[in-house]
Order: C-alpha cells, then structure tokens, then sequence
C-alpha cells in the first residue's frame, strides 16, 4: 500500500469519520487552517488515482467513499514504521516507547495479556 502525504491523510481522517460525503461536507470536516476547495479536490483526484477513495456521480456532485479502512492504513503504516526504523522488530518500537516514557506500566502488562491470549488462541 502507497503511504499517504500529511494532506492526503487529512483527507482521508475526515472520509473515515464521514463514512461518505461530498468534497463540501470534507471541506466543513477539514480542520483549521482548511485548504482551498480546489486543493481538497485536487487531493480527492490523487486518493482516487492511488485507490484510497472511490466515488459515484450524483447529479452534478461526486460522492467520495474511502476503499481504505482507517485499520488497514493504520496497519500498514505501523508495518513501515517498524521495517524502516526499528530494524523490522515490533519489541524495538515497543522498547522506545518505554525509554521515551510513553507506555505506562499497565500498558506493558495489558500489552503483554493481549500477547498471552493471542499466543493461547492459536494452540
């Protein structure tokens, strides 16, 4: 799967919430600073050129659906993360979120409890 730009993921953010919409309700969704129509719509025609998104022709107005989900990008990237700095190792990752203080210790041990049942449901 292609990785997104930062504006074509802020694209996509406001299509998952959506579920569907046309380019003004992603616009309305959009965060401050918004881009110019034109430059959203610019953004729908590279998502649609790359996959992420698809749409029907409503009257004058297309409709935008994402053929992404927000889990399978967020799985994807989180495969790049760890196979371009962390050497491929998930414990890596896991590690530097520990020395940078941003896994609590109840985190680790639910962490661990979700490794535990995963490794019990495939015996």
């Amino acid at each position: 799967m292609k990785p997104l730009t930062k504006a074509e993921e802020q694209v996509m953010i406001v299509l998952w919430k959506l579920g569907k919409g046309f380019l003004k309700d992603i616009l309305e969704l959009t965060p401050e600073p918004r881009p110019h129509p034109n430059t959203i719509a610019t953004l729908l025609k590279i998502l649609v050129e790359k996959g992420f998104v698809e749409f029907d022709v409503q009257g004058r107005n297309n409709c935008y659906r994402p053929l992404v989900s927000k889990t399978d990008y967020g799985k994807s990237s989180a495969n790049q993360l760890v196979k371009g700095y962390f050497e491929g190792s998930a414990a890596k990752l896991v590690s530097q979120f520990v020395s940078d203080k941003k896994l609590s210790l109840q985190e680790l041990e639910e962490l661990l409890q979700q490794i535990k049942s995963a490794k019990k449901s495939k015996s």
